[in-house]
Parts: C-alpha cells; structure tokens; sequence
C-alpha cells in the first residue's frame, strides 16, 4: 500500500512516524536518552511536516490546477491555534498557582503565539512558562509556510525545476557555514534559526515531489535491496549521533540527516507491509502520533512541574508519570477542541 492508494487519502506510516519522533523527544527531555538526542526527533518533526505538506498542495494542484493560498493558511492556523491558545492558557494558570515554574510575561506569550519566539529568544529578554520553550520549532516551521507554497507553485507550472531546491539546500549548508565559522554564532543558535534550520523541511517536500513525479521510484528500488538501503540510511544517522565536533553539529549534521530521513521516509510510506515499518502502522501506535502535537506542546512543561515536586529526572517514575499526564492532556484537548475544529479545516480543504 502507497501514499496515493490509502484510504481517504491517508498515507500509511506517518501517524506512526509522529509517535516515533515525540518519544525521542520525550526520552531526551525526561533524561532517558543520552544516546538519541531529542533534536533528532524535532529534524525528524520537520521532515514529516514539509513532506505531508507537499504532498497535500501536489493532490490539491493535480485536482485544480492552483493552490488556494488563504484556504492553506486558514488551515495552518485551524491547524496550530487551538491546542497553542489553550496550552499557554492552562500553563499560566499553573503558573500562578505555583505548580508550574517560569513567568507569565505579555511579550514573551506573544512571541510564541505569533511564531517569532526562536528569535525572540535571541534577542530579548525572555520570561516564559517552564517548559515552553520548545515552541521555537513552530516558528521554523511557519516562517518556511510563508515562503514554500509559493515556490511550489513555481514548481509544478514549471517556472523553475527541482534543481531550485537543491540549490535551496546547498545553500542553506553554506549558510550555516557562513554563520558558525565567519560570523561565530553558536551551535544552539543555529539550531534554532528559521534560516538555518528550513532545510530541515525541504528535504521532506523534495521527497514529496520525488515521488509525485516518479523520480523516488527510479532512484529508491522497491526490491530485496531496500533493506539494505534502510540499514544503511540508518547507519549514517546514527554514525550522526556520535559525532561530537562543532563543525559538524552546526554545519553538516542537518544536511546529512535530512538525506539520510528520504530513502527511509520513502519506504515507510510506500512498503508499510515490511516488517520494520508494521509497528508504525499499529493502532496504538498512530494514536500516540494523532496526539503528538499537543503532546509535544504541554510534556516539557509537565517534566519540569514534577522534578519541582521531587520525582527525579531520569527514572522510571517520571517517565510514567509525565507520559501519562501529558498523554491524557493531548487525548483530552484532541478530542474536546481539535476534533470539532476539524470540521472546519475539511471545509477549507474543499
């Protein structure tokens, strides 16, 4: 079963790759992971959303002939608002309660709620809510939605080629280059830079069109090689983890990563059958990526709240504890707020 032969248009293995990036995440920030770092789990977040993406405003092309750019952006914000609004609503109320840590401050909230925070933290000074700082990979994330459906259509009338986002791509190498060794930024300011982290999600959406157009088909075989295509894409992932150097980590790990992401993308989506791609597409699997985001919004901040009250980082307790909370808080917000306004996302993706 591929992408394009799912039902309801639903492409196997995504919810299931979701699941996989919120527990490296998760893992890392409650301390359990020092082997997998949870921005590894981000980088795999941003190739997932440039890829759904891509491949959303591709059907929407191949059925229209155009892309409704007001409709693409009312359901990003359809899309992101809800869960956001309440999130931050709920944390300041925990916070002048005293269970959560951290400070409610106007400028601070208002650079998450309009996706400048990554910046903002470089830049002013910042009083949040403990825990919400990983707001910043949503800023990335919309500051490159402002920019890609454009260049899309660009794309698919034929303006330019696909050769435009490989450019895109090696620039953005050079550019962290430029940044880490002439203008002597450091490693977590490029890793949380809009102009520096984009490519991130262009390599999904460069899958995205690799496969619209058949060149993933040509260039990723569906035969007894695959495997060992995917161990070998794992391998220079992981090969990515134990390099330490500066250089690397600021520079080539993002490049490396998001080519390494394609070819193991690729078949999780298009061999979903395989036998190491099945437990993505488990049920119970795919819930936990269905509630992935407003997991990821509301986990760190519940972490934080329990190591104040003594449930040590690291142990089996917190994991449980904080797994348990932040996963009831995601089903709740999924199903009392998300699912209602998904209502009105399906409109606009009429």
């Amino acid at each position: 079963m591929n992408a394009q032969e799912a039902p309801q248009g639903m492409i196997p293995s995504l919810d299931g790759l979701r699941a996989a990036a919120i527990v490296i995440v998760f893992a890392s920030h409650a301390g359990l992971s020092a082997a997998i770092p949870g921005g590894f789990g981000v980088t795999v977040f941003f190739f997932l959303s440039g890829y759904l993406i891509t491949t959303l405003l591709q059907r929407e092309y191949d059925r229209t002939g155009g892309v409704d750019l007001g409709a693409f952006y009312m359901r990003r914000v359809l899309r992101l608002g809800p869960a956001i609004l309440v999130t931050l609503t709920l944390g300041s109320v925990l916070v002048w309660l005293g269970i959560f840590g951290g400070e409610v401050e106007w400028r601070t909230l208002s650079s998450q709620l309009f996706f400048y925070y990554n910046y903002f933290t470089q830049f002013g000074e910042v009083h949040e809510i403990a825990g919400t700082g990983v707001l910043w990979s949503l800023s990335v994330e919309e500051h490159f939605y402002l920019l890609w459906p454009v260049l899309f259509l660009g794309i698919a009338r034929g303006w330019y080629g696909g050769r435009a986002v490989l450019a895109l791509l090696l620039g953005s190498l050079v550019w962290r280059w430029v940044r880490f060794s002439l203008l002597g930024h450091d490693e977590w300011t490029i890793y949380q830079s809009s102009d520096t982290r984009m490519d991130s999600l262009l390599f999904g959406c460069l899958l995205a069109l690799m496969q619209a157009r058949g060149v993933a088909a040509r260039w990723m075989p569906q035969g007894a090689v695959r495997i060992w295509i995917v161990m070998g894409a794992a391998a220079v992932i992981l090969l990515g983890f134990v390099i330490r150097d500066p250089m690397f980590r600021s520079t080539w790990r993002y490049s490396v990563q998001g080519a390494a992401l394609m070819p193991l993308f690729h078949y999780a989506v298009t061999r979903a059958d395989d036998w190491y791609f099945r437990p993505l597409n488990w049920p119970w699997v795919k819930w936990i990526g269905i509630y992935s985001f407003t997991f990821y919004l509301c986990h760190h901040s519940v972490i934080l709240a329990m190591e104040r009250f003594g449930i040590a980082s690291g142990s089996v307790q917190m994991a449980l504890a904080a797994g348990t909370v932040s996963l009831g808080y995601a089903a709740l917000v999924h199903w009392l707020i998300e699912r209602p306004v998904m209502v009105l996302r399906r409109r606009f993706a009429r």
